[in-house]
């Protein structure tokens, strides 16, 4: 069974740790029944004050929704809304037609979920340190300071998806006082300054995985030093790509040579493997063949060597929603409509973020990665129900004539693990091992190392072509350019939440996001709107006007 990182989250630590809603989402500590400087004494509350910093990626809607299938995918060129017809979902539309309003539920749901995680996370890394002093047993001070570290990587990834939806916000490191509710936007120099302090603290304390002190489902040293090495990647490409035009971007730098360093550290201590890479096959609910790339998006695939950084997806049964997380996007993204004996009707899914027709035709020709990704028409591709029963998929109701395949769950899954149809025991892999190589290769790429980059490259796709029986995709032999990675990346990682942030960065969101959706709604994406998402309205209005919108929201 699944280490349970949300097992201990009880209403007593609830009350102690929540967000007090109405004072922003920068609140510190909201009145209690416990005073929380009396709280923190022994190595108990540690764990119950770290779980509660977990326990922000319980909300399905900020996390499987918003930020992977919504502002990741719906708003860049790789997906549609999807839904039983045009503009069922009026709040993903807006993504994808990029007429975003700022009011919408959507932003609030997502910036409030990232703020309550940094606030108990501050919570934790200002108190927790008090702990010790009461501690004589060596095992629970390394455990205090394992927890400690682990507060600042949970610091450090909120912060950082807070960035690529929003841009600046504000620099909060402390429990705020009750004069310092209203903050400004901070320059994004000074947040990833932020990140990488707390991710290099992390380092230095956090075990590798399998060593001892690893915890299945908690950050490890590979987490860090991974997510250190996309936020390098992710400031050398603001600072390269848009060249000091851009004020948001103002005093970041080229860090290519850290992202290289980092993202090899992970590679280099033999922690982690491209699964399947080896050709072996894997028994899952898909088949007792089931290659390793399809085996990464099952429920036995969880907490593999291909995952750096996983959200634990928990199926217990009688849990739910409340204390237990599963994964929504099974329900949300799988296909809606099916054949029974030959008559077109609705599935038990929903058929959001269709994978568009440029996304299908950006994968190379007996790509295996294709079957896993999506089905589209002519493919003859059948899927699983409720009953266990399969059925061909129908595209009746599809504006893109594709459904996304990645996320889907059998019946043996679901009803084995799950307590709820729509609660997937599938975790989410938010650091994959192919994404620490496609980091390495566009680094070294960019430091004008084409032999190494050709190397890590090479081995992403030599794992896909391990996967198939058709040679493809075939490895490169040349030298390896941007587009080879830009390819890559596309098709490694489509329906994972990471085109819209990556196109950004590159900027070149403007060349390929104007122009026609798959209805023939006309799109304009505007330079220096589009980029990121407005902030929730509501926070602009209690911040007392120093939190601004950029322009153009």
């Amino acid at each position: 069974m699944k280490y349970n990182i949300f097992k201990y989250l009880a209403i007593f630590i609830t009350g102690i740790f929540a967000t007090n809603c109405s004072e922003e989402f920068l609140s510190p500590e909201p009145p209690a029944v416990i005073n929380a400087g009396s709280y923190f004494t022994k190595i108990e509350h540690a764990d119950q004050a770290i779980t509660a910093c977990y326990s922000q990626f319980n909300n399905v809607a900020a996390w499987d929704r918003n930020l992977i299938m919504g502002f990741g995918d719906i708003a860049s060129d790789d997906a549609e809304a999807g839904g039983d017809f045009v503009n069922e979902v009026p709040e993903f539309e807006n993504f994808n037609r990029l007429i975003s309003n700022k009011t919408d539920i959507m932003f609030e749901e997502t910036y409030g979920t990232l703020w309550k995680a940094i606030s108990l996370c501050n919570l934790a890394i200002t108190r927790l340190p008090n702990i010790e002093k009461n501690l004589t047993d060596q095992s629970q001070i390394r455990l205090l300071r394992r927890r400690i570290a682990e507060a600042k990587f949970l610091r450090a990834i909120n912060y950082f998806y807070l960035t690529i939806v929003f841009g600046e916000v504000p620099l909060v490191d402390h429990v705020l006082g009750s004069d310092e509710y209203q903050q400004p936007r901070a320059n994004l120099k000074d947040i990833y300054n932020l990140i990488e302090t707390d991710l290099k603290d992390a380092i230095d304390v956090l075990p590798e995985r399998g060593e001892s002190g690893w915890e299945l489902g908690r950050a490890t040293k590979g987490s860090a030093q991974a997510l250190l090495a996309r936020m390098c990647l992710y400031e050398s490409s603001y600072a390269h790509y848009y060249n000091g035009q851009d004020a948001r971007f103002s005093r970041l730098t080229i860090r290519w040579a850290d992202a290289l360093t980092y993202a090899e550290a992970v590679i280099s201590s033999g922690k982690y493997e491209l699964v399947g890479i080896d050709g072996r096959k894997y028994n899952t609910w898909r088949g007792p063949q089931c290659d390793g790339f399809r085996y990464i998006f099952t429920s036995d695939g969880d907490f593999c060597p291909e995952g750096v950084f996983e959200i634990t997806c928990l199926t217990e049964p009688g849990l739910g929603y409340n204390v237990s997380r599963g994964n929504a996007l099974a329900k949300w993204t799988s296909a809606r409509y099916i054949l029974k004996n030959g008559v077109d009707g609705p599935s038990d899914f929903w058929g959001l973020g269709l994978p568009t027709q440029s996304l299908l035709a950006e994968f190379e020709t007996g790509d295996p990665r294709l079957k896993t990704t999506m089905a589209y028409e002519g493919s003859n591709d059948s899927i699983e129900i409720r009953g266990g029963a399969r059925y061909p998929i129908s595209f009746s109701h599809s504006i893109t004539k594709t459904y996304q395949r990645k996320w889907e769950c059998g019946e043996a899954d679901w009803m084995s693990k799950a307590s709820d149809w729509p609660t997937a025991p599938m975790n989410i892999r938010l650091i994959r091992y192919s994404d620490v190589y496609l980091i390495a290769a566009e680094a070294a790429l960019m430091l004008n190392q084409n032999d190494k980059a050709r190397e890590y490259i090479n081995k992403v796709r030599d794992r896909a072509r391990s996967c198939g029986t058709t040679g493809a995709p075939a490895p490169i032999d040349r030298a390896v350019t941007i587009d080879d990675i830009r390819h890559e990346r596309r098709v490694e990682f489509a329906g994972e939440g990471q085109r819209m942030f990556d196109i950004v960065r590159w900027n070149i969101a403007y060349d390929l996001l104007n122009g026609p959706n798959a209805d023939g709604y006309e799109k304009t994406y505007v330079r220096g709107t589009h980029e990121f998402q407005p902030l929730p309205e509501r926070e602009v209005a209690l911040s007392g006007g120093k939190l601004q919108q950029y322009p153009g929201w």
